[in-house]
Parts: C-alpha cells; sequence; structure tokens
C-alpha cells in the first residue's frame, strides 16, 4: 500500500477545530501559501481546502475552496490541491469547467473533494432545499457521474433526478489522470460508503492528518 499524507488547508478562521481555545492558524491567503510551500518541501502529497459559507465552530472567516486552490497552484508545484464542494450549491457542470481550468493551470494537480453535506444552515440560508441523508447522497452520486461525463466525453448526456445535460462538454479537457482529476467524498455512513463503491475514487471520512 502506497502510503500518502494530506493536511487540511485552513482557509477558514478558527483553526478547524470545535474549541474555545485561542488557536494560532490563520486564515489568509498569505498564511496559506507559506503553509502549502511548507507541506511541500516536508513531503505531504495532498492539501484540502474545505468549503464553508456561513460561520460555524468559530468559522466566521472563510475562503472558498475552488478559488483558495487555484491561487495555491502557481505557489507550489508538487502537492495535490483537492477543493471541497456541496451539491445543490454548485451545478456539476459549472465545476467540471472549473476544476478544468484548475488542473490546466497547475498542470493536473487538482481534485475534488464532494461533501454530501451536514450543515443544513448553509443551504437553507440560501434558500435551497435540505434533502433527507440517502437523497443527499443520490444526488451527489449523480454530480460525479457528471463531472466524470464533461471531464471524459466531447458530447456528454445526462438525465437524472437531480440533474441534466444535454450534450455538453470542456475545453481543455483535465490534464490526463487516468482518465480524470481524483475524486475525493466525505462521507460515514453506509449511504456514503455504498456510494463511494461505485463513482469516487477515495473515501474520506472524518479524520484527516
Amino acid at each position: 500500500m502506497n502510503l500518502k499524507f494530506a493536511y487540511w488547508v485552513p482557509n477558514v478562521s478558527g483553526g478547524l477545530v470545535v474549541s474555545k481555545i485561542p488557536q494560532r492558524t490563520d486564515w489568509t491567503f498569505d498564511y496559506n501559501a507559506q503553509l502549502a510551500q511548507t507541506a511541500e518541501q516536508v513531503g505531504f502529497d495532498y492539501a484540502l481546502a474545505q468549503a464553508r459559507f456561513i460561520a460555524s465552530y468559530g468559522a466566521e472567516y472563510q475562503l472558498e475552496a475552488l478559488s483558495t486552490v487555484a491561487a495555491l497552484a502557481p505557489v507550489t508545484e508538487r502537492l495535490k490541491l483537492i477543493a471541497a464542494v456541496h451539491p445543490g450549491l454548485w451545478h456539476p457542470g459549472v465545476v467540471a469547467k472549473m476544476g478544468a481550468t484548475i488542473d490546466f493551470i497547475s498542470k493536473g494537480r487538482f481534485c475534488l473533494n464532494v461533501v454530501s453535506g451536514w450543515f443544513k444552515g448553509e443551504f437553507t440560508i440560501y434558500g435551497e432545499p435540505w434533502l433527507d441523508h440517502d437523497e443527499r447522497y443520490r444526488r451527489s452520486e449523480e454530480f460525479i457521474r457528471v463531472l466524470k461525463g464533461m471531464w471524459t466525453e466531447d458530447d456528454f448526456h445526462f438525465r437524472g433526478d437531480f440533474y441534466r445535460i444535454n450534450g455538453g462538454w470542456v475545453k481543455p479537457k483535465p490534464v490526463n489522470q487516468n482518465p480524470h482529476p481524483e475524486i475525493f467524498q466525505g462521507g460515514n455512513s453506509k449511504a456514503a460508503r455504498r456510494m463511494a463503491s461505485r463513482v469516487s475514487d477515495c473515501l474520506r471520512g472524518d479524520k484527516m492528518v
């Protein structure tokens, strides 16, 4: 087994922990650029920027994940950059285009973490419906199937319960990553594990170094 190491990008305030103890991490881009370069130098393989839109566990300030990894690409050379997204708040066709762009800029280092969502307030504050647990994973599975189709086909059609694609494509395609950027998925439930076995490259639980 080829062991690889990843770290949570502190792109939100609060130190990524539920604690009232003052944290010494910073959420700013300058700090994150320095941290990514250090992680690269000491041998980390991945950096994961989380998706957060409103305050939770002290995360009053948040840098959006896709924008953050796009900005980290030019200041790193080897580190693979994972951005988290929530189906329901993003359309997979838009994410496919953004991901392909970041992958092109980073020369093949973009990855995606699809998070089905646990924080109801992040959906309701934007007027989006809050689906039942297993329905959120059904939507995420369609989301990933659309991503893969858009990244690998030139005339992609999809008709699901949540998404419709009528001859979609993105150019430039992602840099060859056998055959698309790595797709990570968050979750611990049976629904998460079953879905991951069908469409994801890696299932991420609650723990990451």
